[in-house]
């Protein structure tokens, strides 16, 4: 049996199963291999289970090619190393064992040992999977990947976010002020009984965000805006704001707890998307419409994008320092820079730098997570 995977491309992939479908009996044809094309397009194949409902209506007409559809759409579209189990009644139910998460990966090997060596052995090969995907360039992941990332990335920011929140709350406590400890404890005879701490006014933290999703960031704005939803549950106050040619607020838009509802929620109104580059002209309309009330010199401001700006320098210059001087701390973090031997030489980037408090990457999640120590310190 054909799989989704065997393909370069969505697009390749699902020509693919139409072929695959009419090899098994359904009557496709070229119409209703476009219409399924279109129908990914249009977001549905965000969520599983809208995407399974649409391709069934186009391929199957009949409660008769329902049933035939079922099992070819769930063998096509499966994860590899996952099995399809009929439904069976087992007799004797107490000889059938739960299979652990490791057991897909050993399925169709034959191996069978649950010794300490094997269990440690799985351990270690998943510890280094999670680190590999972590290191791996989001232009480089496949499907199964993605959907590996997804589940981790949630659970790594969560941790972060955790983290950062402990780290704060200490902050807030203050540092010991000697001085005026050592003079109130002259009464225990200098015996440093009561340490007293500077208090810190707890100020109203912000993070902004603004993502360019121009042409030339494809490769890595789907995924950075996936980085941006877990985010966006994770600290309360935060702002998105996506950019190419125009500027859109997605705050709203990713406030669904589905992620796929939230992306398809995105796609449709970033009428931008995949479109040319104007930074300068987002970054000064974002300082004329939307920094008054989204800056308030405790923010930290995070840009996005390759710099590739077809702009004016000019502009860009007097809005991103515009940006700077409202925000509290101003990061750029540029794809792109994650390649070996880059060099920060395009007009746009060239112009942002001095203005930057810090240039990083964007390039994969671990690039990402290493915001936390800015985080914690913005």
């Amino acid at each position: 049996m054909d799989h989704y995977s065997n393909y370069h491309s969505f697009s390749e992939a699902l020509v693919g199963f139409s072929q695959a479908a009419r090899r098994h009996g359904l009557s496709t044809g070229i119409q209703c291999t476009k219409e399924a094309v279109a129908s990914a397009l249009e977001g549905l194949w965000l969520d599983k289970d809208q995407f399974s409902y649409a391709l069934c209506s186009l391929f199957a007409h009949s409660v008769e090619e329902k049933q035939l559809f079922v099992p070819i759409y769930n063998r096509y579209w499966r994860q590899r190393g996952t099995r399809i189990n009929d439904k069976r009644d087992y007799k004797n139910k107490k000889t059938v064992k739960k299979q652990s998460v490791n057991s897909a990966v050993m399925v169709g090997t034959g191996q069978q040992d649950s010794s300490e060596e094997t269990v440690e052995s799985k351990t270690t090969t998943g510890s280094n999977s999670k680190e590999t995907l972590k290191k791996t360039d989001f232009s480089k992941l496949n499907v199964i990947q993605e959907k590996q990332l997804e589940i981790l990335s949630e659970k790594l920011v969560s941790e972060m976010s955790l983290r950062i929140k402990r780290r704060r709350k200490k902050m807030l406590h203050g540092q010991i002020d000697l001085g005026h400890s050592i003079r109130k404890n002259l009464q225990n005879g200098g015996a440093m009984i009561d340490l007293i701490r500077t208090k810190h006014k707890k100020d109203k933290y912000r993070l902004l965000v603004l993502l360019d999703v121009s042409g030339s960031m494809d490769k890595y704005s789907f995924y950075l805006l996936k980085f941006l939803w877990t985010l966006k549950h994770h600290f309360k106050q935060i702002e998105a704001f996506t950019f190419s040619t125009s500027l859109l607020r997605i705050t709203e838009l990713l406030q669904d707890k589905d992620l796929a509802m939230s992306l398809a929620r995105v796609s449709q109104n970033a009428k931008h998307w995949s479109s040319g580059t104007k930074i300068g002209e987002c970054l000064k309309e974002f300082n004329e419409q939307y920094a008054k009330r989204y800056l308030n010199g405790n923010t930290l401001t995070i840009v996005l994008s390759d710099g590739l700006d077809t702009g004016e320098p000019e502009v860009l210059a007097e809005a991103i320092e515009k940006l700077k001087l409202r925000s509290k701390k101003l990061v750029w973090l540029n794809p792109l820079k994650g390649m070996q031997g880059y060099e920060p030489i395009q007009m746009g980037m060239k112009t942002a730098l001095p203005s930057l408090h810090h240039f990083g990457s964007a390039h994969n999640f671990d690039s990402l997570l290493s915001l936390e120590s800015i985080l914690i310190n913005a």
